[in-house]
């Protein structure tokens, strides 16, 4: 069985956690120069971008914790944080970088939308509370040095200082002089906790202090303990990714060659897909439980919303000769809206459009709740606000969508639905019930009878 987490949000753009595909944390390792940098993270981007993955660009703009003193590490925080903007504004990619120290905290989350606390660090309490109190995502690296269970108190700390936005990493543990070695269980011990895991698939292959005065790895073993972390469930995956590897500032024999990232990760997603789908599977069971049974009772659904463009018509824009935009309801779906109103069950429409025709729809079907106009994020803060008004909880809510601006809500609320013509991101969140009929043509009545036979 798969644990299921919170999914972390980031920039309003996508999710780490529950039942999504991994997403991927790349990157050189250090920042050795801008042309570099920029060069590694437009070929991610493309490479993600055609593979469906979502890309948070990675590299440091120190390395504090060199084997020698003479070892390079990169071109410092200022120069750093210009370079890792430039790749943010230009090429439109999430940051994240290592922090240090306390005092860093603060400026590196300018540019960042994640800080990184390395491994070394993660039980420094003054650089957790400092991270923690940017409000940024915190990516803690596991210490080699620690056990999984260990990390309970690096959450509590974090949420002590106000801060939710968790992700815990595993890089491996100390095994004798010189070697790493990865408990896999371990990577379930820590999603139990609740929050999202990442593999760091490089540094789990490092040799520390394996040549003297540099660190050794194997690079040749991480595709396999990247699958191998997939297949237990992992939500994330860290690699730093070079384009001459054995020439870098640091962390070389570990660091993957840029020209087989993508082969890389295709063989990750086969992977992936598996274990998610078994995730999937297991949040269907869990939404057909909740039908009543003789020793059994449902969550009962309170609030039942829709969208409309999509939903409660079929998507087609229509005008007429004076200009005036028209849209085609479905009678069926207005029928069934009253008859679950009639359960005692709140209805509402949330829709991202603005206009009289859906105000006269609304006021005609006599529904509780209409929030026109709300777009990123507004529709799941507007529900909240609904649920606050009722004394409702999200879980208690049904919502049928059909579109990316649906994604947020549809993947908060207790019963999620979507017309048989959805987008597939939407069709692809886990646990949704997909409607047999399309938008415009019944499925809100079809998703009407389907709460009133199993969830009233």
């Amino acid at each position: 069985m798969i644990i299921d987490t919170c999914k972390i949000n980031v920039i309003n753009r996508f999710e780490i956690g529950g039942s999504n595909r991994f997403v991927l944390i790349a990157g050189p390792c250090a920042i050795e120069s801008e042309e570099m940098t920029m060069m590694v993270a437009a070929k991610l981007k493309e490479i993600c971008e055609e593979l469906d993955i979502h890309l948070i660009f990675k590299s440091s703009f120190d390395k504090a914790n060199r084997s020698s003193v003479k070892a390079p590490r990169g071109l410092g925080m200022k120069r750093g944080l210009e370079i890792l903007q430039r790749v943010k504004t230009e090429l439109d990619l999430p940051i994240v970088t290592d922090v240090h120290e306390a005092w860093q905290c603060a400026e590196v989350a300018k540019v960042a939308d994640m800080l990184q606390i390395p491994a070394f660090l993660s039980r420094q309490t003054d650089l957790l509370v400092a991270a923690a109190q940017t409000g940024k995502i915190v990516n803690v690296k596991k210490g080699q040095f620690m056990a999984p269970w260990d990390m309970k108190n690096v959450i509590d700390k974090l949420r002590d200082s106000g801060n939710e936005n968790i992700l815990l990493c595993e890089r491996g543990s100390s095994f004798g002089y010189n070697n790493l070695v990865v408990d896999m269980t371990g990577l379930v011990e820590m999603r139990s906790y609740g929050f999202p895991v990442v593999f760091d698939a490089t540094h789990a292959v490092q040799k520390p202090g394996g040549q003297g005065t540099s660190t050794g790895g194997n690079r040749e073993m991480v595709p396999y303990l990247m699958r191998a972390a997939l297949a237990v469930g992992v939500d994330a995956i860290f690699a730093e990714v070079h384009p001459d590897p054995d020439h870098a500032f640091s962390d070389g024999p570990n660091q993957i060659h840029l020209s087989r990232i993508k082969e890389i990760l295709e063989q990750a997603i086969a992977i992936d897909n598996i274990t998610k789908q078994l995730a999937v599977s297991n949040k269907q069971q869990a939404v057909c439980a909740k039908i009543p049974t003789k020793n059994h009772q449902p969550i009962k659904i309170k609030l039942l919303l829709t969208d409309v463009d999509g939903v409660l018509t079929d998507a087609g824009m229509y005008y007429s000769e004076a200009g005036d935009e028209l849209k085609k309801f479905n009678t069926h779906d207005g029928m069934g809206l009253q008859l679950i109103r009639d359960k005692g069950i709140k209805t509402g429409i949330i829709t991202s459009e603005d206009t009289k025709l859906v105000e006269r729809r609304f006021n005609k079907l006599k529904l509780d709740y209409l929030y026109q106009g709300k777009r990123e994020g507004g529709k799941l803060a507007s529900v909240k606000e609904i649920c606050s008004k009722e004394g409702l909880k999200l879980s208690e809510v049904a919502y049928i969508g059909d579109d990316v601006n649906c994604f947020e809500l549809l993947s908060n609320v207790g019963l999620a639905a979507c017309p048989s013509n959805a987008l597939d991101t939407i069709k692809n969140i886990p646990g949704i019930i997909q409607m047999k009929k399309k938008g415009g043509e019944g499925c809100v009545r079809e998703f009407v009878e389907m709460i009133m036979n199993s969830y009233c």
